[in-house]
């Protein structure tokens, strides 16, 4: 892609987003041009420079109603200044004096009246679909000015020299703290009969007293809650059995006479 002012730079690496350092964030486009302006005066490298602009906008202005008057009007104006053009382009070529200030007239004129045709014709075969006049524009929440991490260091010191407010951040590393282990309340038990593992010890978590061994947990049996209640479902008491018959009492088989 070719540039005026500059060499040319490879095509894919026009159509991608520049990275690098932000080292400044500003709400209008006139802001950070400003910066940019600021580090070319400098004498600041401005090659390893980008403004990218965040959340873009397409906005539309309505700037007045359409009628037949104001296209007619509107039409008359811009066929004059053509025909004034036209008309002082064919006064070179003929006679000087009144002939030619009455072919600038007459071209002034023609240009209007057609021009003027025009634009109603234009406006009628519309419908009422627009009938209003607008302006376009692009614009984004935020422009941030971005340089290579190579001259990242400097830029952000010739900028802070600049009395604008930026929004960008100082650049400065995040502090990274331990992970700290929540405390288990007390009597809390793993449904899964899971042995506990003792945390590690850190600076938020003191190393704990050396708890008593415990049994091995049996598939199947979960330890009761702490005021006796079982934690899942009911407890039945089975009635025990009685060593001759090998049932539970009270479930002998009947005698027959």
């Amino acid at each position: 892609m070719a540039n005026l002012f500059g060499g040319n730079r490879p095509m894919d690496q026009a159509r991608i987003v520049p990275t690098g350092e932000t080292i400044g964030s500003y709400s209008s486009y006139l802001d950070a041009q400003k910066a940019v302006d600021y580090l070319a005066d400098q004498k600041f490298p401005v090659q390893h420079v980008s403004i990218v602009g965040n959340d873009l906008k397409m906005v539309e202005r309505v700037t007045g109603k359409l009628s037949y008057p104001r296209v007619a009007l509107s039409g008359a104006m811009t066929g004059a200044w053509f025909g004034l053009f036209v008309g002082i382009m064919l006064s070179f070529f003929g006679s000087a004096g009144g002939e030619a200030t009455l072919s600038i007239m007459t071209s002034v004129l023609m240009g209007a009246a057609f021009w003027m045709l025009f634009g109603i014709i234009g406006y009628a075969s519309q419908r009422g679909k627009r009938d209003f006049t607008s302006t376009n524009q692009v614009l984004a929440s935020s422009y941030d000015v971005i340089v290579t991490p190579d001259v990242a260091s400097e830029a952000r010191r010739l900028l802070a020299q600049l009395p604008m407010r930026s929004t960008a951040p100082a650049g400065r590393p995040t502090q990274m703290y331990p992970p700290q282990t929540p405390a288990r309340p007390d009597g809390w038990h793993d449904p899964y009969g899971r042995p506990e593992v003792p945390a590690p010890a850190s600076a938020g978590n003191p190393p704990a007293a050396a708890a008593a061994p415990e049994e091995a947990p049996v598939r199947g049996r979960f330890p009761d809650l702490p005021d006796g209640r079982p934690q899942y479902g009911i407890r039945v008491d089975t009635p025990a059995a009685s060593p001759e018959s090998g049932r539970p009492d009270g479930d002998a088989p009947e005698s027959r006479g």
